[in-house]
């Protein structure tokens, strides 16, 4: 067995949902706006270097909180399960992940790589499109927001699926042969502030803005040579 393991973010990693989160907070503020204070549009940009890493709840409350808008708790939760509805009313848009993912997939398993997802998104988003995909087979643990107290850019999730891993495999994996697959900024840093080495695939940013904060760098899974897949994980072919 590999003496690592490989953690996938999920939203922009297996999935393509991120603009979809995007448009799910716009839609949500816009039939909002009463409540928040007038009218407030995220632009891509900003979504994308700033608030791509964040569950809802942070999300919305970093939003509002950067545009002088009330942050109360109530509120918060409102606009929450708002956004979630307005999300999860297209998952069924979804057919494929992302290129290179089922590959990716069917090679660690080949290998016996112990695989687990770490993401800022909700249990139930991430379950309902890996059945979709027909890919939750391949995942041993899902640490979701749900799970940890801190999201991402803390590394509480990264460090609590590499533990979930080693349960269940009941195995010695070691940090310096896993990996993590991530998309932004600050996935980037929560894993490797857990000293965990990251792949990051440029669905979100710009390859060469992705280069400065992943340790590899690619545009998508399906650029990923194996052999090399292989070198960082330990596994002697």
């Amino acid at each position: 067995m590999s003496r690592g393991c490989v953690i996938f973010d999920f939203d922009g990693v297996i999935a393509d949902t991120e603009r979809l989160h995007l448009a799910a907070y716009n839609h949500t503020l816009a039939q909002h706006e009463s409540d928040i204070g007038g009218p407030l549009e995220i632009q891509p940009s900003l979504y994308f270097t700033r608030y791509i890493v964040y569950g809802d709840h942070e999300g919305l409350f970093h939003m509002l909180r950067d545009h002088g808008r009330s942050t109360e708790a109530a509120l918060i939760n409102k606009l929450a399960d708002a956004k979630h509805h307005s999300f999860e009313q297209k998952l069924g848009d979804f057919a494929e992940p992302l290129p290179g993912v089922r590959e990716t997939l069917a090679w660690l398993e080949q290998h016996n790589v112990p695989r687990a997802i770490c993401s800022g998104a909700r249990r139930e988003e991430i379950v309902t499109l890996l059945d979709a995909f027909k890919l939750r087979h391949h995942f041993d643990v899902l640490v979701t927001i749900e799970d940890v107290r801190m999201g991402k850019p803390d590394p509480e999730g990264y460090n609590l699926a590499f533990d979930k891993l080693n349960l269940e495999y009941d195995a010695e994996l070691e940090k310096a042969f896993s990996l993590v697959i991530e998309d932004s900024a600050g996935g980037c840093s929560a894993a490797r502030s857990a000293g965990i080495r990251v792949l990051g695939v440029a669905t979100s940013l710009p390859l060469e803005q992705l280069q400065r904060c992943a340790t590899f760098a690619l545009e998508n899974l399906s650029h990923l040579d194996h052999p090399q897949l292989a070198h960082w994980l330990g596994i002697h072919q």
